[in-house]
């Protein structure tokens, strides 16, 4: 019999067996596919110069503790994101505005005003403590700005931001829970910087995966079960009991569950979870969340002046980055293709997705036919909603109303069944610094309740 038993072998996942590991608990982890890490996966490039990032890319040295301890406790390497140069903004197919990174594009007068006062808006919101106003779940956050007066110019880059940061449409999500979101992340002006008071200021020289496999080394792999999908949980009262696809059993008095909240449904789970948990669960959805990374032989837009930013309202791709690792002769734009544009790209054949993305890059640069934008020597797109054990990312958002309404029970213990994600983090919420937050508390949790029933015995 064991300790724990941990489903999913991502952050969370390996996190929590980790920490109960450290507590003197019996672990082990099964993990649906065949490697470890969940949305965080570095595919080398087939020219040896580095890793492709197809899942979470960026982190904080200063800002993020537990994700910078792990790359200093490993020896990796990080480069910082560049920023130098000019950006651009794809308002339509005939209209773009270049700027300097950082500052407002050149909108109206109007338009700036208003951008910054609902900027500023949610910035002070986010910056409040504890949980958003019932009345600001039950609105959409499309309706929230527009309620406090956004244009339409600035509405639509509320719905940007929607897309970027949760791959949804600013209509698909209520405003409490993007206010919330912002709250776990130090403010809107976090998430959204790209300089070292932000979310994207770093990244892996030899991909971000490295921290799990580093973790997974602790864990050990003797532990890890690997190409092993959860057919059941079964609770006895005094134990848990899981039952994979392909007949395993394995036995622990506590299970700790790390996948998205929107796949429990999928779990035979006996007895069933409770009614409200079930409701709040089963109406989460994940965002349409993708990417198509460019790799180029030469940062070539950076001879004409352009540091790689570009936003773009009319998509498919909606944000882009340089995501190069000059040290490797590494030079890609990582393309965010999210949201609803995204819903569409999908559903291409992959030729005609690389097809269009290769035109809006060059459309926003002003490049032409000859350019080097159209010969990458590597292309990779991952579409986050056709994996069977993601089905999106980058974490779960709760229908309208629901946040609020099923506080008391969202992520809580079921027995002896413990939740554990990004999306349940109380700092750094869909990062990897998020995720390793939360498994950290699924793992006290458990060591907490084991020693109570051991006080009572």
């Amino acid at each position: 019999m064991l300790d724990v038993i941990v489903i999913g072998a991502g952050f969370s996942g390996l996190q929590a067996a980790y920490s109960a590991q450290q507590a003197g608990l019996s672990t082990a982890v099964v993990e649906a596919r065949d490697r470890v890490g969940g949305k965080i996966w570095s595919v080398p490039l087939a020219s040896g110069r580095g890793y492709a990032e197809l899942g979470g890319a960026w982190i904080n040295n200063s800002l993020q503790r537990r994700v910078w301890s792990y790359v200093q406790r490993f020896g990796l390497e990080v480069v910082t994101q560049r920023l130098e140069g000019k950006a651009v903004m794809q308002e339509n197919e005939d209209h773009r505005l270049e700027f300097p990174f950082g500052v407002t594009p050149d909108w109206s007068a109007e338009e700036k005003k208003n951008l910054e006062y609902i900027r500023d808006h949610i910035q002070a919101e986010s910056l409040k403590p504890g949980l958003p106003s019932a009345e600001d779940d039950n609105v959409s956050l499309d309706q929230y700005v527009r309620n406090l007066g956004a244009l339409p110019k600035v509405a639509n880059m509320v719905n940007l931001w929607a897309r970027v940061m949760h791959g949804l449409e600013s209509t698909e999500e209520s405003a409490a829970w993007f206010i919330d979101y912002c709250r776990r992340n130090k403010g809107l002006l976090a998430i959204r910087a790209d300089d070292s008071t932000g979310g994207q200021y770093m990244r892996f020289k030899d991909g971000a995966q490295s921290i799990a496999k580093g973790i997974a080394h602790l864990v050990g792999a003797q532990n890890i079960h690997l190409e092993s999908p959860v057919a059941s949980i079964n609770e006895h009262g005094s134990h848990i009991s899981v039952v994979t696809r392909d007949g395993k059993i394995f036995n622990a008095r506590k299970c700790i569950l790390s996948i998205p909240s929107t796949m429990y449904r999928e779990l035979n789970i006996t007895p069933s979870l409770p009614k409200p948990v079930q409701e709040v669960t089963d109406g989460t959805v994940l965002g349409d969340y993708n990417k198509a990374i460019v790799c180029y032989d030469t940062p070539w837009w950076r001879s004409e002046g352009f540091n790689g930013y570009f936003a773009s309202y009319k998509g498919p791709v909606i944000l882009a980055r340089d995501t190069s690792v000059d040290e490797r002769n590494h030079y890609s734009l990582t393309c965010f293709v999210n949201g609803l544009p995204g819903r569409e790209w999908g559903k291409l054949y992959p030729h005609d997705r690389r097809a269009v993305v290769l035109k809006q890059i060059a459309k926003i640069f002003n490049a032409d036919a000859d350019s080097e934008v159209f010969r990458p020597i590597e292309f990779f797109d991952q579409i986050w909603k056709h994996e069977e054990f993601s089905r999106g990312a980058l974490a779960p958002v709760t229908a309208l109303g629901h946040l609020t309404k099923y506080a008391s029970v969202y992520g809580k213990p079921v027995g002896n069944i413990h939740f554990v994600g990004t999306e349940y983090s109380t700092e750094w919420k869909g990062y990897m610094e998020g995720a390793l937050c939360s498994g950290e508390k699924g793992a006290r949790e458990v060591v907490e309740a084991m020693q109570k029933v051991s006080a009572k015995l």
